[in-house]
């Protein structure tokens, strides 16, 4: 576990606040793109020189209204060293190691109320509904995952989030937290690729901490993109008795989850009754999406999709112009693995080493002007269907994160904001009629914006 401290306190050069702003409520800090006071906080940091020059890590503001001032605290978090390794020294293993029960530190933590709970007691919540197994029965690999849960919870308490969340609690505890926010310092790490001075949300981990130490402050949590009322129309491509087929429009969900119950599912239920999920795209993926409207072509399309009798393509836009470098066409043989401490990132690791195989076939189509420059549009071709593969063959494959991504790209959370989005969309897709069993294709052109 690394050491997060906090580095500086500062009074922001900023117009006085006025009562209504220090009753906004604070914004999640995992899913909304910095607000101009915090771009104007982070440039200051750097101005004054308060992030040491060659540091790579973490680097975390919370801004505080105290009074009719706005001060803002800085918290830093270096990276481990074994982060720099090459590829062939580090594995899932040393990267997230499991913790025993009676390895967990005896460390505790205030909320806004002047509460303190321990990390034994915050793991005890956590795993209360998943009573323990016997070891013979799923024990055994229920233990793995506990461990990992303590691990990450453990390796949270040096984000730069929960240090300055902590700070607040007990040393500013009249202050308002007006936002709460964490950017990368420095050099990438081996195994994920992070561009300096981006800010991405912090590590999964610190939301479990988050959640409780800001309840009290106006903390809105992680907001739905969508709602019921607020579902679009479908945009139907094909449909006939047995199938639907639609473009799903990009921060939409294509079936219910925890955050987003309204869906691209949901939204075809209303129009035809009980439809059945066939496959997913991502929440950001736009793209071709199909429905079965019957148990029937629901197993008859499964077992299409199952043995890959399926031919899809998506095209992607990356954040700049086409390496010289790269051949135009070709094929990125990746490992891929999850990222336990920060979870759902994924991350490269050889297959000896944790990860799993996965290959994507590519060949560069053309390239575009926008706002912001020359970017290259790709079209990718999977062969295997690894969470967050594409965007991780193109970001460290194609060496160009696809454009708007948050979790990989230069953008990172200045992704979120209603003028940009994720530039990966679901082009084409070819499959046996699940009646006919006559080949169906189907083909939509991506809309990604100028920006």
């Amino acid at each position: 576990m690394t050491n997060a401290s906090l580095q500086a306190s500062f009074v922001l050069d900023e117009p006085v606040l006025s009562a209504d702003e220090t009753l906004v409520r604070l914004a999640d800090p995992f899913t909304t793109a910095p607000s101009k006071r915090m771009l104007r906080a982070k440039a200051e940091c750097i101005a004054r020189g308060l992030v040491p020059e060659r540091f790579a890590g973490r680097a975390g503001l919370a801004l505080i209204a105290e009074g009719a001032c706005v001060r803002a605290l800085l918290a830093l978090e270096p990276s481990p060293k074994h982060y720099y390794w090459q590829k062939s020294r580090l594995s899932a293993d040393r990267l997230w190691p499991g913790m025993r029960a009676d390895e967990v530190p005896a460390v505790a933590l205030t909320d806004a109320a002047g509460n303190t709970k321990t990390l034994a007691e915050r793991l005890d919540e956590i795993f209360e509904p998943f009573p323990a197994r016997d070891y013979h029965r799923g024990g055994k690999e229920q233990e793995v995952r506990r461990g990992l849960w303590r691990r990450a919870l453990t390796d949270a308490l040096t984000s730069p989030s929960v240090v300055l969340a902590e700070r607040i609690n007990t040393l500013h505890k009249e202050a308002k937290l007006l936002e709460l926010a964490e950017w990368w310092c420095g050099r990438s790490p081996t195994f994920e690729p992070r561009f300096d001075g981006t800010f991405y949300a912090p590590r999964s981990g610190a939301r479990f901490w988050l959640e409780w130490m800001l309840a009290g402050r106006g903390f809105e949590g992680s907001t739905p993109l969508q709602n019921p009322d607020s579902l679009p129309a479908p945009d139907i491509l094909y449909e006939d008795d047995a199938l639907v087929v639609i473009n799903k429009p990009t921060r939409l969900s294509s079936v219910p989850g925890v955050r987003e119950t309204a869906s691209a599912k949901m939204a075809l239920d209303r129009i035809y009754g009980e439809v059945f999920v066939v496959h997913r795209l991502d929440l950001d993926t736009s793209g071709i999406l199909v429905f079965a409207k019957h148990k029937q072509a629901l197993v008859h399309l499964n077992e299409s999709f199952r043995e890959r009798v399926t031919q899809k393509h998506y095209v992607a836009r990356l954040e700049g112009d086409w390496p010289e470098e790269m051949p135009e066409t070709g094929t990125i043989d990746m490992a891929l693995a999850l990222n336990w401490l920060d979870r759902p990132r994924q991350c490269v690791l050889l297959e000896d080493f944790g990860g799993k195989r996965s290959v994507t076939d590519y060949a560069l189509m053309e390239r575009v002007q926008t706002r912001s420059g020359t970017k290259a549009l790709v079209k990718l071709m999977p062969e295997t269907g690894r969470t967050h593969q594409l965007r991780l063959h193109c970001a460290m494959g194609l060496k160009r994160p696809i454009d708007g991504d948050p979790f990989y790209g230069r953008l990172g959370l200045m992704g979120e904001t209603k003028a940009t989005r994720l530039c990966l969309h679901a082009a084409f897709l070819c499959f046996p009629h699940p009646t006919s069993n006559r080949t169906v294709a189907f083909e939509c052109p991506p809309d990604f914006g100028d920006f």
